[in-house]
């Protein structure tokens, strides 16, 4: 199960340039209604989006030595599908997560279960890390930087994801996100998503790495985007 854990958080690295990463400035003069503007064009350029990824869990009894390769698909509508690989190509998780609700096949111990995407989870310590993971993943994804639910100053924007849960999202002087904290009301912070490899000096390069951490849990995924593409773009 390992491996599908370590995998369920891999989605939110987005394409991959072709030359060396710089690290990025934080902090903007942008306004905050830039900030959301630019955030929901990053957002709407997901749809379509297929990754190939290489993804290692640490921090748990789980803990992968090696990463495990990866395959994620999100169609036009937001749904998203996730695959994992053993060493030798077999899958061992496959993951959709469409309309609130996700269902999860493990093939190789032809288990299926379903569930539904509850924010709440991530406050419950007594949840286990898979199902925790699901949940985070899916609220990674979920269009969140819309002008009547966000709210902020200088590089960090504030947007209501869900009743008493928050994202904080800090941005780069490109407007990138680097940073992405889910925070409730009460300040308790749930899910840390940093981005790093930023390969341009433009706004619309993406991280080739994603380091995400369960404050609950004290699991922590490190990913590695190896290919992107559109759905509708030819194989290079």
């Amino acid at each position: 199960m390992s491996r599908g854990v370590a995998a369920l958080c891999a989605v939110v690295a987005l394409v991959v340039g072709c030359v060396a990463p710089r690290r990025p400035h934080v902090g903007t003069a942008a306004t905050p209604q830039a900030v959301v503007a630019a955030l929901a064009a990053r957002e709407r350029a997901t749809r379509g989006l297929r990754l190939s990824m290489t993804v290692r869990l640490v921090g748990t009894e789980h803990a992968s030595v090696l990463p495990s390769p990866a395959y994620l698909a999100i169609d036009d509508a937001g749904a998203i599908r996730l695959q994992v690989l053993s060493a030798f190509g077999m899958t061992v998780l496959d993951l959709t997560i469409r309309d609130g609700g996700y269902t999860l096949s493990l093939p190789l111990r032809q288990q299926t279960t379903q569930g539904t995407i509850d924010p709440a989870t991530l406050a419950d310590p007594a949840v286990a890390v898979s199902d925790r993971m699901i949940v985070a993943l899916a609220l990674l994804f979920q269009p969140k930087a819309r002008p009547d639910a966000c709210s902020g100053r200088g590089a960090t924007i504030v947007c209501r994801v869900a009743p008493a849960l928050h994202a904080r999202v800090t941005v780069d002087d490109q407007l990138r996100p680097v940073r992405e904290e889910y925070v409730r009301d009460d300040g308790t912070s749930l899910l840390v998503a940093t981005y790093e490899g930023y390969t341009r000096d433009d706004p619309h390069a993406a991280p080739t790495d994603l380091h995400i951490a369960d404050p609950t849990s004290g699991a922590g995924m490190a990913i590695h985007v190896q290919r992107a593409r559109l759905a509708s773009a030819p194989r290079a």
